[in-house]
Order: structure tokens, then C-alpha cells, then sequence
């Protein structure tokens, strides 16, 4: 009697272990050198302002490789194929088109989250060749980019990783059923540049190796506000550097102080973003991933902003959908 009691509450315990251990789930990965996966990207940008919607589509296939790991983290390879873009917006189009020769190595820490391109200055060097190619098949992208200079370098160098951070974004994450876990990162925008923000994951489901994640993340116009600011300052600042370069001489550029024209460009561009702009960012997306690989399985969700810029009304949805091939 006494050892069936004690087989009896071994298996209680061995059950309550186990019930334990499915509720919680770990997005810590394990991975190998030499995995492949591949991921199907789709994205619908649909912007409206005042009377004006403008719709743009893209797609392509994420090629993903593991090439290193050790105690530090993981160097991983991204390389893309299929890349298609429509719309009215003739630069975004062009821009796109660096998918058909890109191909970059970036790194995760331990735990998979993302640190950042392990050779920037590598991946620059390739984007300039890139941009000299497609300005010589439209002279009006030409123009754009040799305005903006060193700022249109930095916000494609940034949006190069956009996809493949919402690809990692659990990683590292420990989940528990109907319990919220605050993390601290980047939202991306579609004008260009990327604002701290807090994003809320809620585990609501996991069946077998599969879990089901909601993230939620709002942002007000206050946290908006400063990272518009110093976007728009980037731009102008870069967009004169190159107009001084263009069109002064060496005599009257030791005349010019452009740190101070900066300054008073950020003061402007600050006074008319508080005249002009009242927005809000929500996103929302589910994930469904798997906790035995620790591998995205799909994701879908949108972005919307939405509010008043340049006193027009004004909502940007952005529909995203990953799934692995």
C-alpha cells in the first residue's frame, strides 16, 4: 500500500512538473551552425492624407544562415530573393531593388537577440554601389539621394534590419500564460526612423511545440516628438552639407558656420513639428512560434499611425505577414 502511495504521488509530482514546465515557455534558441531557414515576407503600406491614399505592396523571401556560434552569441547570414515592390512612390521602388544583390552577416547575443550587422562599414561600401546603379536609371532618384547624403545612407543601413528583427523579436523572452512582459525597443516607422518604445507579449496559447504570442506597443505624439525631430534635423542637415558642397567655394565655406545653421534648423524644424503634427503609433502582432527549434513559424499584425501631419489628417496602416517556408 505504502509504495503504491508513493508511486502515486511520484506521479503527481512528476505531472505538476510537467504542467509546470508547458506553461512556461523559453525563446532562448539552441541553434547550429550550418541552419537554414527561409521565411515569405509581405507587406501592404496604405497611407491617406487629406483626399490622397497611396498604396504600396512588397515581398520577398528571407534567406537565413547560421555561420558562427560560440559563447558569445551567434553571426547569422541574410540574403533575399523574389524581391517585388508596387506603388506610387517611385524611390521607396527603386530602394527596394537593392534586395536583388544585397547580403549581409549580422550577430545575437546568447540568448538570440539582436545586436546589430557585424560589418557596417562592409555593408555601406556594397549599399553606395548599389545607389549608383539605380541613380542611373532614374535621374529624379539620383537627385533624392545626393540631397540627402549621408542621411538616406543611415535609413536604409537601418531599415536593412526591420525584417529581420521582427523575425528575432522573441527571442530571449521567457513567457507565461496570461502574464505580460514588458520589453524596451525600436519601433520602425515609415518615415524612415525608429522610435524607443515598450512592447507588451502575452503568451495566450501552446500546444505542443507551437506557441501563440500577442505583442502590443502604443505610442503618443510626446514620444514621437523627439525622435521626428531629430530625423528631420538629420536630413536637413545632411541636405545642406551636400547643397554647401555643390555650390559654394573654399573661400565662403570657412565663412560658414554650419553648426550654428543646424542648430537653427533642429529649432525649426522643432517649432513647426509642434505647429503642424499630433500622431499616435499602435502596433499590434501575433506570433506563432516554435518552442522546440525556436524558430518564427508566422507572424501578422499592422502598424498604424495615425493623427494630424502638416494639418491634413493623416493614417499610415502598414499590414506585415511572415511565414516560414
Amino acid at each position: 500500500m505504502n509504495k503504491m502511495k508513493s508511486l502515486i504521488l511520484s506521479c503527481l509530482s512528476m505531472m505538476l512538473c510537467m504542467t509546470i514546465s508547458a506553461q512556461t515557455v523559453s525563446f532562448v534558441p539552441n541553434w547550429k551552425k550550418g541552419d537554414k531557414v527561409f521565411f515569405n515576407y509581405e507587406k501592404k503600406e496604405t497611407k491617406k492624407s487629406g483626399d490622397e491614399t497611396s498604396i504600396i505592396t512588397a515581398s520577398l523571401v528571407i534567406n537565413l544562415t547560421v555561420v558562427n556560434k560560440d559563447a558569445n552569441g551567434y553571426t547569422l547570414n541574410a540574403s533575399f530573393a523574389n524581391p517585388k515592390q508596387s506603388g506610387s512612390d517611385k524611390m521607396a521602388a527603386a530602394l527596394f531593388k537593392i534586395y536583388d544583390e544585397i547580403t549581409f552577416d549580422y550577430k545575437l547575443d546568447a540568448t538570440g537577440k539582436l545586436i546589430g550587422l557585424a560589418d557596417s562599414a562592409k555593408v555601406i561600401a556594397v549599399m553606395k554601389e548599389i545607389y549608383k546603379k539605380i541613380s542611373k536609371d532614374d535621374p529624379m532618384v539620383s537627385l533624392g539621394l545626393g540631397l540627402m547624403g549621408g542621411g538616406a545612407q543611415d535609413i536604409y543601413l537601418t531599415g536593412l534590419l526591420d525584417e529581420i528583427a521582427l523575425i528575432h523579436s522573441l527571442n530571449g523572452i521567457t513567457l507565461e500564460p496570461n502574464k505580460t512582459v514588458e520589453v524596451k525597443k525600436e519601433i520602425s516607422t515609415s518615415f524612415g526612423f525608429n522610435i524607443p518604445a515598450s512592447y507588451n507579449y502575452t503568451l495566450e496559447s501552446a500546444k505542443g511545440t507551437i506557441a501563440n504570442v500577442k505583442c502590443s506597443s502604443n505610442l503618443t505624439n510626446e514620444d514621437i516628438m523627439p525622435a521626428f525631430i531629430d530625423f528631420g534635423t538629420q536630413i536637413a542637415s545632411s541636405m545642406m552639407n551636400n547643397l554647401s558642397a555643390l555650390f559654394q567655394n573654399e573661400e565662403d565655406k570657412e565663412k560658414v558656420d554650419m553648426n550654428t545653421i543646424i542648430q537653427q534648423q533642429r529649432g525649426e524644424f522643432e517649432k513647426k513639428y509642434k505647429e503642424s503634427f499630433d500622431l499616435n503609433i499602435t502596433d499590434t502582432f501575433n506570433y506563432a512560434l516554435d518552442s522546440s527549434s525556436k524558430w518564427l513559424n508566422s507572424l501578422s499584425g499592422t502598424s498604424t499611425i495615425s493623427g494630424k501631419a502638416e494639418n491634413n489628417d493623416v493614417i499610415v496602416v502598414t499590414e506585415i505577414k511572415i511565414t516560414k517556408k
